[in-house]
């Protein structure tokens, strides 16, 4: 998609998020992360959203995943309050099949690879792009359903120095900031960002009046340098310190371990209830590496050295104490060619080859075993420009694996371009893999282990229209559908007596629409709105817990006329979505009801460097969970100051 709307028609007008005002911005003229080089949008066939982190910051968005919550084929599933474990589902994929990187570095956990949105501020992001449909080809395992690419501020291209800051408080005793600071001088540039905050929360449990708190500090640093107009060299360096209290989920039995449980109390087995419990999370992510761009920019090389070190402790009223911790290391050389040729009028040609090396050390308090996994990738890709607005690419890779079977993995993306009417056709056809994750292989209180899972892998395509109507409406609609092969799933083993991940037999299907649209009404008024419909059914046939089937956003913003006011109110919805409930002796599936969420902001520019606003979250308090008995966040209300002083 070139834009980041899309449409289910009139749904869509009168659905949408609060977040938003993000969807009414035009695409960045260059993608960064869709091929091994950036591209022009127009270009890309892969499925594309963007957000800019200028426009999330003045539409008061405050963490990546109230962001990503208007994005086409996401849904999340939080643990309620802020700072709990926060799952995202791209495409009705599991969070493990989804690749998450900050500035290129890949930040997915590394027992659990996934990746928890939890408290992942805006204050320090430039941008944020969201890659849908299997890019395994491109950027390896788990990149199955696709990848969300978070680039950061770096501070280049300024004429002199720029601080930005926020302060804002609000209801649960909630207090939060962030400074930055970037610029430039001459051949140096850089960017420093802290952020942080504080809040007493509410009660996560049905019952109980316990508060479950949470707090959180992320500082960035980024910084690079030009040597001369052929080399740059460039590093970052990101640390986030995170806490928040939680409650028990209730597995008690009257002789601890005994099957079948005869539950303590048989009202509350298996919901939470309140009780002491958190969990405090650390991690440094660091990034260095150094850009060669020859022949007027046709060859461009680059290697960079990666660094990702997490640090997990819990406390759990009922299993105790939990302990984790690793490091991931990685190195690259890419190296990609430029030329154009005129067999066919004129064409231009994209040639890159990644050579890329990885390795993970990982080791759980609980189970001594530590694990080791080595990876050498090989990958390359082509991409052709044809004077008939064809872009065409084929990307290929090959990983071998120390601990895990050798792949070959692969994409091919067609981007075609009708300027006469307005008509941009994408597509993409792509294989995916994802690898078995710590907790499946070597178990942990939850679940049993099994050492005998294999990948999963995945075949997947979709294709899109995008749409421009009268100059001020833009539509995209977007067909996909993947099926995964070795799919691991959840089941109860009764003979074992407990829970434990195996690779189903079948084939576990997705398929859906994904549409978005924006309206310009005017110069002071937009509409902007999204459907997405998914349909993900597990190996088994039958559908995916914590999916919702329907899910939908609208946002409209009103500017006043001289621009220094703004109003802007948003709705995400989502429909009824199935989980687990785990009774003594079986393991049930309940269907949670679906929940319409309010929100509204307004600002107005007291000076040109002051911003005052007042934004409320759940404004009609609507009572609802995304994972069984975990209450999301009521309503609240939230006022702040932003500044800006310096140069543009």
């Amino acid at each position: 998609m070139a834009r980041t709307k899309t449409l289910a028609p009139l749904l869509l007008l009168t659905i949408s998020d609060p977040l938003l005002a993000q969807t009414v911005t035009e695409l960045p003229q260059v993608v960064i992360s869709a091929h091994q080089f950036p591209i022009e949008a127009t270009r890309v066939g892969s499925a594309v959203t963007v957000l800019e982190g200028d426009r999330l910051r003045a539409d008061g968005v405050s963490t990546v995943a109230d962001a990503l919550r208007t994005v086409p084929g996401v849904s999340f599933a939080q643990s309620g309050t802020r700072g709990s474990l926060t799952s995202v589902f791209l495409r009705g994929a599991d969070p493990r099949n989804l690749l998450i990187q900050i500035d290129g570095i890949e930040v997915n956990q590394l027992g659990f690879p996934g990746f928890d949105f939890a408290d992942l501020p805006i204050d320090d992001i430039e941008r944020i792009e969201v890659i849908r449909g299997p890019q395994s080809g491109i950027y390896g395992a788990n990149a199955n359903a696709g990848v969300i690419s978070i680039i950061t501020r770096s501070g280049r291209g300024l004429a002199g120095s720029r601080f930005e800051g926020r302060l804002e408080g609000g209801m649960q005793n909630t207090l939060g900031g962030s400074a930055n600071l970037r610029g430039a001088s001459g051949p140096f540039y850089g960017s420093l960002t802290a952020s942080g905050y504080r809040a007493d929360g509410y009660n996560i449990a049905r019952d109980g009046h316990e508060r479950d708190g949470s707090r959180a500090t992320v500082v960035t640093a980024k910084g690079g340098v030009d040597i001369n107009e052929f080399l740059n060299i460039e590093g970052v360096v990101r640390f986030t310190d995170r806490f928040a209290e939680s409650d028990v989920q209730d597995f008690a039995c009257v002789v601890p371990g005994a099957f079948p449980c005869v539950p303590v109390d048989p009202a509350t087995y298996g919901l939470i209830t309140d009780s002491i419990g958190h969990t405090a999370y650390r991690s440094l992510a660091s990034r260095v590496g150094a850009t060669l761009t020859l022949f007027d920019g046709h060859w461009v090389q680059s290697v960079a050295a990666k660094r990702f070190d997490e640090k997990t402790r819990s406390l759990d009223a009922q299993l105790g104490p939990f302990g984790a911790e690793g490091t991931r290391i990685a190195y690259e050389y890419k190296s990609t060619l430029k030329f154009d040729t005129n067999l066919a009028g004129g064409e231009r040609h994209v040639a890159t080859l990644l050579l890329d090396r990885r390795s993970e050390d990982y080791i759980q308090s609980e189970n001594p075993a530590h694990f080791v996994k080595r990876r050498l990738g090989l990958a390359g890709e082509y991409v052709l420009d044809l004077p008939s607005h064809t872009t065409l690419s084929g990307a290929l890779r090959h990983d071998w694996n120390s601990a895990l079977e050798d792949v070959w993995t692969w994409r091919l993306a067609l981007s075609q371009r009708l300027p006469a009417t307005g008509t941009r056709i994408h597509a993409s056809y792509g294989k995916g893999i994802t690898d078995p994750d710590v907790f499946q292989l070597f178990g942990s209180s939850f679940n049993l282990p099994n050492p005998a899972l294999q990948p999963e892998h995945s075949i997947g395509w979709d294709v899109g229209v995008e749409q421009r109507w009268f100059g001020r409406l833009t539509t995209d609609v977007t067909y996909f559908s993947t099926e995964f092969t070795n799919k691991v799933d959840l089941v109860f083993d009764a003979g074992l007596g407990g829970l434990i991940y195996r690779n189903g037999a079948g084939i576990a299907r997705r398929h859906g629409i994904e549409t978005t649209a924006t309206l310009e009404l005017s110069d002071w008024w937009t509409v902007s709105g999204a459907y997405t419909y998914t349909d993900a059914r597990n190996s088994f046939g039958t559908p995916e817990v914590r999916r919702p089937r329907h899910s939908a956003s609208f946002e409209t913003t009103l500017r006043s006329k001289d621009g220094r006011g703004s109003a802007t109110v948003g709705v995400v919805h989502n429909s009824t979505r199935r989980d687990f409930y785990f009774r003594p002796t079986e393991t049930l599936l309940v269907e949670l009801p679906g929940a319409t969420v309010l929100r509204a902001m307004l600002s107005y520019q007291w000076t040109p460097s002051t911003t005052a606003y007042v934004r409320a979250e759940n404004l009609l308090d609507r009572r609802y969970e995304e994972i069984l008995s975990y209450r999301m966040p009521p309503f609240a209300l939230f006022a702040g100051l932003r500044v800006k002083l310096g140069a543009e």
